[in-house]
Order: structure tokens, then C-alpha cells, then sequence
């Protein structure tokens, strides 16, 4: 079994806690957000909110921007179909993305906690890709890890541009 990858990133925001919670509990912020990302067929599959849980989970497609070696190939084609999850616990300021790639054999999980920092706020990732293929399991999930760095680089860049409107 390849081992867990697990990487740190951190989002810092000029906003404060309240107004970018507000962004990542708002169901047109995903819809915008993957569109301006690159993403096609985005469709919200569910979406609930109460006063202390929120919880969205979204399928659309996107082009897969890793340099994929061979063998990966027939597991990532060209284009990927995601699925994903986010849930926030509004009270503590923690959520969970859960993150499914269609035909692709991992795992992806990231912890958040959103925190105030300077004039704004940060919100501190942790992500965790696995892949339950032997011997290939690891070179996966780095190739997938450092995919999923550079769309979430993009994702960031979008989600500040969409913060101006909150």
C-alpha cells in the first residue's frame, strides 16, 4: 500500500472570519468559483445549511493539468468527472472537503479551520491523498498531489476575486 501524502496549506484572507465563512457557506460562491476556474458541467448535487452545519456537495469536470507519466494515464484521462464535499461546522470554524476523481483509485480528504489573522483570516489546509494501489500507489498520489496543488493555487486566486462581492 502506497502511505498517505499529506500537505499544509494556508489561505490568508483580507477579510475578516465572519464575511469569508459567509463566502464558503454560499451555494452560488461554488457555482461561480468552479466556472471561473475551468470547470464545465458543474452541478450541485446537494446543499443544506442549518444555524451550525453546512454542508454542499458539487459534480463537475475539469482538465487535468498534471504532467501524468504513462501509467497514470489510464486511471486520469485527459478530462477528470469530480465530486465534492465541503462541510463547515460553523461554530468551531472547521470543515472537511471529501474529494472523489471517477475511475481513479484515491482517496482525497483536506481538514480546514478558518482562523482570524492580522486584518483578516486564514484558513489552514490539510491535505490527505491516498491510493490503495501497490508499488504505483505513491508515484500517484505525488502526481495527483502536486495536480491538486496547482488547481487549488487557481481555486484561491478565483476565491479572492469572488470575496470582493461579500
Amino acid at each position: 500500500m502506497g502511505r498517505d501524502m499529506k500537505y499544509d496549506e494556508r489561505l490568508d484572507y483580507d477579510k475578516p472570519v465572519e464575511t469569508v465563512l459567509r463566502m464558503y457557506t454560499d451555494r452560488s460562491y461554488f457555482e461561480r468559483k468552479y466556472r471561473d476556474s475551468g470547470a464545465w458541467d458543474v452541478e450541485v448535487l446537494e446543499h443544506e445549511q442549518n444555524g451550525k452545519r453546512f454542508r454542499i456537495k458539487c459534480r463537475f469536470s475539469m482538465k487535468s493539468d498534471a504532467p501524468l507519466p504513462d501509467f497514470a494515464k489510464k486511471f486520469i484521462g485527459e478530462s477528470v468527472s469530480v465530486v465534492q464535499q465541503d462541510a463547515w461546522d460553523l461554530e468551531k470554524l472547521t470543515g472537511r472537503i471529501d474529494t472523489e476523481i471517477k475511475g481513479a483509485p484515491v482517496k482525497v480528504f483536506t481538514e480546514m479551520q478558518l482562523k482570524p489573522s492580522g486584518q483578516g483570516c486564514a484558513n489552514h489546509l490539510v491535505w490527505n491523498v491516498s491510493c490503495g494501489i501497490p508499488l504505483i500507489g505513491g508515484k500517484l498520489e505525488k502526481v495527483l498531489a502536486e495536480d491538486l496543488q496547482a488547481k487549488s493555487r487557481t481555486d484561491y486566486q478565483v476565491s479572492l476575486k469572488i470575496l470582493r462581492d461579500y
